[in-house]
């Protein structure tokens, strides 16, 4: 994620919302250089799960899900590899999420890549 000032607040706000939501918030802001970054990582019920942010203030430009491309996509896959090997987590489950902000409201989308791992 870009981390200007709307950015940070949409990350703050979607790490509130998995909180809330009894998700426990492992890692924020992971970077791989060549290899991607992953805006946030949770856990909740043994699963891993790679959370996307976008702050968005229109769907002008397309909305969340579309604006997380087959690019990008490829960029998180090869994060969430380095990350699970750094950190010895092998055979867990794993899922790909987004949360969308738009006017300080956390849109969450559960499997958003579902299929692409594995």
């Amino acid at each position: 994620m870009n981390i200007d000032g709307e950015g940070v607040r949409a990350e703050q706000q979607a790490v509130e919302y998995l909180l809330k939501e009894g998700y426990a918030v492992r890692d924020r802001n992971v970077e791989y250089p060549r290899r991607g970054e992953i805006d946030i990582v949770a856990e909740k019920g043994g699963a891993i799960i790679f959370v996307e942010v976008k702050s968005r203030g229109t769907d002008d430009f397309g909305d969340a899900v579309e604006a997380v491309d087959n690019a990008k996509r490829l960029k998180l896959l090869r994060a969430a590899e380095m990350y699970l090997n750094e950190h010895g987590l092998d055979d867990v489950e794993v899922r790909f999420d987004i949360i969308a902000v738009r006017n300080d409201v956390a849109e969450h989308i559960p499997n958003a890549f579902y299929g692409y791992w594995n």
